[in-house]
């Protein structure tokens, strides 16, 4: 038992929500394009308003008016509310010269996109543990603090935990408490001392605003979706 130690950690890692079309989307004449079910979508900042969008990862031919503007860009909108898309906003190259075109098309809906989530580059990764911060003639001090990253590779280098989440166990056998969600006694194991855990960590983590607020412990991080493609 020693300072730095951890007795308990969970590790949960976020990524973006993917979908694809679950059907294929055609647009008729002027615009003449075929959206083939399977087609990725993601969702993006439009005007200030989020939207699901066509995402584009290899070259492609645009959609065309009958001025030959080009339209590169489809978001969908459900207007009345039933889970299918049956708008479909196109957005042109060139604003300046060419208007935004809504178009009916037949109600499509969204499926999950295992395949896209599994290439997110920037998953993010939070964990939570209880760590033995001091150990002397007062007791044992565990802390329970949490980091995040960015990354699938980088350690969390860095944890932050709040005052009030910290307890002191005295140096006694059989001093307890709980911490976290987690039942903790002190032990005397020979000349020294050993902590026993049971039960698993309580719920830490908490999403909210459709994934764009995510709690972990006392930290808030802040997510928006890509403004772009």
């Amino acid at each position: 038992m020693a300072p730095g130690a951890v007795i308990a950690s969970e590790t949960l890692e976020l990524v973006p929500l993917y979908f694809r079309l679950a059907g294929p989307i055609v647009l008729a004449p002027p615009f003449n394009t075929l959206f083939p079910a399977g087609t990725e979508v993601r969702r993006l900042v439009r005007d200030g308003v989020i939207r699901h969008c066509v995402r584009h990862r290899e070259s492609y031919t645009p959609a065309h008016d009958e001025q030959n503007q080009i339209y590169p860009g489809l978001c969908l909108e459900d207007r009345d509310g039933d889970g299918r898309f049956e708008t479909a906003i196109l957005e042109p190259y060139d604003r300046e010269h060419a208007p935004v075109r809504t178009v009916a098309i037949t109600p499509v809906a969204l499926e999950p996109d295992p395949a896209a989530a599994a290439d997110e580059s920037h998953p993010l990764r939070a964990s939570r543990r209880l760590r033995i911060g001091q150990v002397g003639a007062g007791g044992v001090q565990i802390i329970a603090e949490q980091g995040v990253t960015l990354s699938r590779q980088d350690e969390i280098g860095i944890y932050r935990g709040r005052p009030e989440e910290s307890i002191t166990l005295p140096l006694r056998d059989g001093a307890s408490g709980a911490l976290g969600g987690v039942q903790l006694r002190l032990l005397r194991d020979g000349d020294g001392w050993r902590i026993a855990a049971a039960g698993r960590l309580a719920p830490w983590l908490e999403v909210r605003d459709n994934g764009n607020l995510i709690l972990v412990g006392g930290m808030a991080l802040r997510r928006r979706p890509s403004p772009n493609g």
